[in-house]
């Protein structure tokens, strides 16, 4: 079988998905580790039998509905390559929005005092090491400190792998504990919060590969993120500001408990690429 050949077979075996000619590529592309531009200009190439023969099994698993990120263990955020696995939720492009507004923040805030923000919930680390990196990037003229938390020890596992790939592992504390549980009396000028927020009563079986505690919260969803908001005002600084990620179906529910336990606190929203809300602000 040449190269040709097995994107063509790899497509129809995955007709069932709209990226079906895309999967197969990307897992050809994993398979043999090459890239794109090398595949493409090599197409009348004949494939080995046992490189056919691990081809066939990823397709095979991608068939299952195993998404491709769990697969091959990438998954791009914020343009930075993550390894991400069965233990951490993978990164979406809508939480891009979480470290969009966490740089501007940064922005409107150069001067000499020293900055603290917390990545609440890290999973993989995608959003403190986008954040640490694009800071490195900047060069900032301040001094940051970014704390990373997950209540799960696997998780943090994997947003430390992450966090040295990326040559910023000195610039996070990852800290296992359940919400503010372990931080003590530490106070943060800026809290990103991507906590599980999906309804216990929604099923999505595309998600089934994916850690169930990190995206279900409960019967309404918002079970741990009110916790989160009773919490949040006891660790924010006095100018400090609040990010947080949500299903856009929650919003006045959101909001009602945002007004509750932070009352002095302005709510904005932000919308995501398809035009819902999804990011709630308080400052």
């Amino acid at each position: 079988m040449k190269i040709r050949q097995a994107l063509i077979w790899g497509a129809k075996e995955l007709k069932k998905f709209e990226s079906s000619a895309l999967d197969a590529e990307v897992l050809l592309v994993f398979c043999m580790k090459k890239d794109k531009a090398w595949l493409f200009s090599h197409l009348d190439v004949d494939l080995s039998a046992k490189l056919i023969k691990k081809y066939k099994k990823l397709i095979s698993r991608r068939k299952k509905e195993e998404p491709i990120a769990h697969i091959t263990h990438h998954k791009e955020f914020f343009g930075l390559d993550f390894y991400v696995d069965k233990n951490v939720l993978i990164p979406r492009p809508a939480t891009e929005i979480l470290v969009e507004n966490g740089l501007k923040f940064l922005e409107s805030r150069i001067k000499n005092q020293e900055l603290r923000i917390l990545d609440l919930g890290t999973g993989a680390g995608a959003i403190a090491i986008s954040i640490a990196k694009n800071i490195q990037i900047a060069s900032y003229k301040l001094p940051v400190s970014i704390y990373a938390t997950d209540i799960s020890q696997q998780a943090l596992k994997i947003a430390k792998k992450n966090a040295k790939k990326h040559r910023v592992s000195s610039k996070i504390k990852f800290i296992h504990s359940d919400l503010f549980d372990n931080l003590h009396e530490i106070k943060f000028d800026l809290i990103i919060a991507n906590l599980p927020y999906l309804d216990s009563r929604w099923i999505f079986k595309e998600l089934r590969f994916e850690p169930q505690k990190a995206l279900y919260g409960g019967k309404n969803g918002l079970e741990i993120i009110e916790k989160f908001l009773r919490e949040a005002n006891y660790h924010l600084s006095q100018k400090g500001i609040i990010l947080i990620e949500f299903d856009p179906r929650q919003k006045n529910e959101i909001k009602k408990l945002a007004k509750k336990y932070l009352p002095s606190k302005k709510i904005s929203l932000i919308k995501d690429l398809t035009k819902f809300d999804r990011v709630m602000i308080l400052r």
